[in-house]
């Protein structure tokens, strides 16, 4: 980490050139991971002392005037000029996207109001009392740089400097454009008689998802961030020191984009991160951001007060993690926190082209056909499901799961060309009649598998114990026997005079035959079956 230290000191003053991820982001939680367990003092401290080893350009000579912009709720801090410089056309729409954040977060929403440091970060100005300061700037060449970040902060749009007491403020973007990688371009400033040089933004941000440049479209670019950022502002009311491991950070920013910006869809970007690493707990994904989407199930199918009431739990036990949160506020509201995320788990399954099977009422959110397939594993016959770990599912498709080992809750899904069934799996018993009523009369089966919780084993105590072979009658497909006690270990087959036909060894609670050994053993016919050598005969039809 000290390499990029010393190569973005250099990068200043234009001479070496790093490489960094081609993705856009939110820089807050960045500097927060950098910054863990460290006081806002301290690290200003920090940076007064190495500053005059970097260059013989201070931070204060890039920029000359200082301007402010009052608005009703913010203080805008900017300049005209250098690399930081901005227009006031920006700043007009600046002011129009803060305030509409304010309103929504606030107003709408009924969050706590974000509470503004005294004295900003980059331009060192006294903020007006009562008022929120928000700099623009280039965020590549922010105060400090290298002390608040471990890697410069490429392609960031925005950032949330947290201060003490739940107190911060924001750094935006000063014109959505980022320094190349390929070819860089110097360029100098000079105030008060001193020449100092620097690498000159010139490449502009683009939002892929509808394939226009934030650089000229800025204002989607400013409602997009200000929403985002200013979300983290007050998130930091309710718990003041956020711990960088607590994705839903950046998880509820990101969703909150698309309730206040639904026509911009920045998120989407994210999504593929997501959809290629099914089975990964969302707290361990290397994006946070895509879990936004758990947040709009959230909001749009639980509540619209659903994280309100999330980051409340948070404000009384800040050291606790989200699945304790989560479970709290769905104790409030009298619903299982294991079943909300196997019904997110289940609407997540349909996504892209896959919508197509479903009315819209079923999506976890309006944008949904836009979002990419989430991977689901191919499977042919009798095949044991992957175990889960907390906050994760997992889709597979035909076949047969073995869910005895299993620990979550698992459902099935019927999918025809225009239309779907969902069957939940109570025990692991519950899969052989789901098979036998979804074989044949779909185009294809997805097993849903998901864990929220710590949970417990799926029950093999089953309320219909009766013994039985399914499907039956068979035609093609596996044969299977459940649920077989585990005091013995074969089940005796007899044809429809008594005479033994096979005796075949089992180890588990369900035991399959796959269609060749069905036919090898079998003709056309009545059969009859038991466990052990003794005990009721009971019959199955064998048709091909």
């Amino acid at each position: 980490m000290k390499r990029f230290i010393h190569v973005f000191v250099a990068f200043l003053l234009g001479c070496a050139i790093p490489v960094f991820s081609a993705q856009h982001k939110c820089g807050t939680i960045k500097m927060m991971e950098h910054l863990q367990n460290k006081n806002i003092r301290q690290v200003l401290f920090e940076a007064k002392l190495a500053q005059s080893s970097q260059s013989r350009c201070s931070d204060d000579d890039y920029y000359d005037s200082v301007y402010s912009r009052n608005t009703k709720h913010f203080q805008i801090f900017y300049t005209l000029q250098g690399p930081h410089k901005t227009t006031l056309q920006y700043i007009d729409s600046l002011e129009k996207a803060l305030e509409y954040a304010w309103d929504f977060h606030v107003r709408q929403l009924g969050m706590r109001q974000p509470v503004g440091l005294s004295f900003t970060h980059h331009y060192e100005q006294a903020v007006k009392e009562g008022l929120y300061p928000v700099e623009v700037l280039d965020l590549e060449y922010i105060r400090d740089v290298n002390i608040l970040f471990d890697e410069p902060c490429y392609k960031c749009f925005g950032i949330t400097l947290s201060g003490n007491e739940g107190e911060s403020q924001l750094f935006i973007e000063n014109d959505f454009k980022h320094i190349s990688l390929l070819s860089p371009q110097k360029d100098s400033v000079t105030f008060n008689g001193k020449t100092c040089s620097y690498v000159r933004a010139t490449e502009a941000s683009f939002n892929t998802t509808h394939e226009y440049s934030y650089a000229e479209k800025f204002m989607q670019g400013l409602r997009v961030t200000t929403v985002h950022e200013l979300y983290h502002a007050i998130q930091l009311r309710y718990a003041k020191e956020i711990n960088s491991n607590n994705f839903w950070f950046e998880a509820s920013a990101s969703g909150i984009e698309e309730v206040a910006t639904p026509d911009i869809d920045d998120y989407i970007v994210y999504l593929p991160f997501m959809s290629k690493i099914t089975g990964t707990p969302l707290p361990k994904m290397n994006e946070p951001y895509a879990a936004g989407i758990l947040f709009l199930y959230l909001y749009n199918h639980i509540g619209h007060n659903t994280d309100k009431l999330i980051w409340e739990s948070f404000a009384k036990t800040p050291t606790e993690t989200f699945k304790y949160h989560f479970n709290q506020v769905a104790n409030k509201k009298k619903l299982s926190a294991d079943s909300l995320f196997h019904d997110f788990a289940i609407r997540l399954a349909f996504s892209g082209k896959r919508t197509a099977h479903t009315d819209s009422s079923f999506w976890i959110d309006d944008d949904q056909p836009l979002w990419p397939e989430f991977d689901i594993f191919k499977k042919e016959g009798i095949f044991q499901v992957d175990p889960l770990d907390e906050i994760a599912y997992r889709f597979y498709s035909n076949g047969i799961p073995d869910l005895t080992q299993f620990t979550g809750r698992a459902s099935a899904v019927a999918v025809n060309a225009d239309s779907y069934r969902v069957r939940f799996l109570p025990t692991s018993n519950s899969v052989d009649s789901t098979y036998t009523e979804f074989t044949g009369k779909s185009d294809f089966v997805i097993w849903v598998t998901s864990r929220f919780g710590e949970g417990e084993r799926m029950p093999t105590v089953f309320k219909d114990s009766t013994i039985r072979a399914y499907p039956t009658p068979w035609r093609h497909g596996p044969l299977c026997f459940t649920p077989l006690p585990q005091n013995k270990d074969y089940i005796e087959i007899r044809n429809r005079r008594g005479n033994l036909v096979e005796k075949i060894k089992y180890d588990n609670y369900t035991h399959c035959l796959d269609e060749d050994q069905v036919k090898s053993l079998f003709a056309p016919g009545v059969y009859r079956f038991r466990i052990g050598s003794s005990g009721k005969l009971k019959d199955f039809i064998i048709v091909y």
